[in-house]
């Protein structure tokens, strides 16, 4: 990761993983041209089934800000969107320093 860009943490609850999984394939393909974007790490829950969380890295907090927006009316995240059950933590990290 790179310094000084702000993280987003998603975690998620899902009903049907595979389903979630591969809606989420799609929106991050989406998500690669939206400005600021930096990176998109997709995790998985080994002891939760149906957890999954998004690590996504953006330039600065305006276009974090933007993203959110933008994915409500994009269609591309619909199917991502439909697939999450509940959100427990959704927040923005600034960083501070990488090793």
């Amino acid at each position: 990761m790179t310094e000084n860009t702000i993280l987003e943490l998603a975690i998620c609850t899902v009903a049907n993983k595979p389903a979630a999984v591969e809606a989420r394939r799609a929106a991050m393909q989406a998500v690669r041209h939206y400005p600021g974007f930096v990176r998109w790490r997709a995790l998985n829950a080994l002891e939760q089934g149906d957890m999954i969380a998004d690590l996504v890295e953006w330039t600065d907090k305006a276009s974090a800000d933007a993203a959110a927006m933008k994915v409500q009316t994009d269609p591309a995240f619909a199917p991502y969107m439909a697939a999450i059950t509940g959100v427990t933590l959704m927040q923005h990290f600034e960083t501070q320093g990488t090793i």
